[in-house]
């Protein structure tokens, strides 16, 4: 007789029941831990990429409004609740309705900038003194600089406060 026989019959090699249990019960736990961290890793993503796309609104509109004035060639004038300037020949307005800035061209009329909770102009004349009165045209010099002040509307997932932009205005010709 061998060894093995005198001792008995050999031992399986294997995993007990409470081995696979445990291991299982550890494999769980790390597994609703990478759920919960995928998931608010996908959270975060989210919210960031809503900011960015509201940031991005918030630049073009900010862009295409210094374009214009820096390209004026008359005015800027208030005309009731719109703020009108002559751009190469064409007359541009801006204005504050329904919670959003609209920008005038001709017939169209565009929302450039939604979720707009106020909205006011200003103007610095030659003497740097800002004044909130708006610019006469033919009576005076016209405004060295414009300031544009908008008040964005709280949002949950974008970005609020004051969003302020200073325009040099080009001399008259």
């Amino acid at each position: 007789m061998t060894a093995a026989g005198a001792r008995g019959a050999p031992r399986s090699s294997g995993f007990t029941l409470i081995e696979m249990l445990v291991a299982l019960l550890l494999f769980a736990l790390i597994s609703v831990a990478g759920i919960g961290l995928v998931e608010t890793v996908i959270g975060v993503e989210r919210r960031t990429g809503h900011r960015a796309e509201r940031l991005a609104e918030i630049q073009r509109a900010l862009f295409l409004v210094r374009s214009d004035f820096e390209q004026l060639s008359g005015g800027p004038v208030i005309e009731g609740d719109t703020l009108r300037l002559v751009r190469n020949g064409r007359i541009i307005g801006y204005r504050l309705a329904g919670g959003a800035l609209h920008r005038q061209s001709g017939t169209s009329d565009a929302v450039i900038l939604a979720g707009i909770g106020a909205l006011r102009f200003r103007f610095v004349g030659a003497n740097g003194v800002w004044s909130d009165l708006p610019f006469v045209e033919g009576k005076g010099a016209r405004p060295r600089g414009l300031e544009v002040v908008a008040e964005l509307a709280p949002d949950a997932n974008g970005p609020s406060g004051t969003v302020r932009q200073v325009i040099d205005l080009p001399a008259e010709p």
